[in-house]
Parts: C-alpha cells; structure tokens; sequence
C-alpha cells in the first residue's frame, strides 16, 4: 500500500498494516503524512 505525501504528493511506502514509513504533522488538527524530504523542509522553517 502506498501513500500520498500530503505536501508533494510523492508516494511513500507504508509497511505491514499501514505504518507510514515517514513522518507525520498536524495540520489545521489534522495528521497529514509527510514524506522525509518534506518533514525536513518543514522543521528548518
């Protein structure tokens, strides 16, 4: 199963059970998966 990131839209793999491999924030109380590249980008702001 695969995943959109939510800033990118590029796929992120998810592993057994839908465990996003990746990172999440919450936005607007909402949790949105962000791939690393964009995680990375959004803690340097």
């Amino acid at each position: 199963m695969k995943i959109k990131c939510s800033s990118c839209g590029k796929e992120i793999e998810t592993t057994f059970l839908n465990k996003i491999k990746g990172n999440y924030i919450k936005k607007n109380g909402k949790l949105e998966a962000l791939c690393s590249e964009c995680f990375r980008k959004e803690h340097e702001k």
